[in-house]
Formats: C-alpha cells, sequence, structure tokens
C-alpha cells in the first residue's frame, strides 16, 4: 500500500448501505429511450407486414385455387394421370 492508501484510526469510515432508498428512479439520459425504440420497431414492423402479407397470401391462395382445380378435374375425369 502506498502512503495515501493507509488509514489512520481516526479516519472516519461512511457507510453508504442506506443512501439511496428503494424505489429511488436515477434520472436517465436514456429514460423514454425504451419507448421510442419500441415504437419505431413496431411502426416498422408495421409497415414490413404491410407491405409483404399480401402478396404471400395472394400467392398462396392460388397455389390452394390451383390445387382444388386439379383434384377436381381429377374427380370428374378419372382416367387422367397426375402429373405431380
Amino acid at each position: 500500500m502506498s502512503e495515501k492508501d493507509e488509514r489512520r484510526p481516526d479516519d472516519k469510515i461512511f457507510d453508504l448501505v442506506n443512501v439511496v432508498e428503494e424505489g429511488d428512479e436515477i434520472p436517465s439520459p436514456y429514460s423514454g429511450l425504451h419507448e421510442e425504440i419500441w415504437e419505431r420497431v413496431s411502426h416498422i414492423a408495421e409497415k414490413i407486414a404491410r407491405e409483404i402479407i399480401p402478396d404471400i397470401a395472394e400467392r398462396v391462395i392460388r397455389e390452394e385455387i390451383e390445387k382444388l382445380k386439379r383434384k377436381i378435374i381429377m374427380e370428374n375425369n378419372p382416367g387422367i394421370r397426375r402429373t405431380q
């Protein structure tokens, strides 16, 4: 230890255990940042969903319609072979 780190018997030692009470919130420059990030993420996710989901839904619906058409054709024409 250096001379600065040595303690003398008359030095006061402070107990800081109860300086901050439970529930006290320390002001932060980041307060509100979480909500702002969440709002931006939600906005971006909604925008992406509005752009992508309709195209995907349309493709899935068209594929299902084609499957149903093939099924109906196969049921009404038992002599036709399946190609897929």
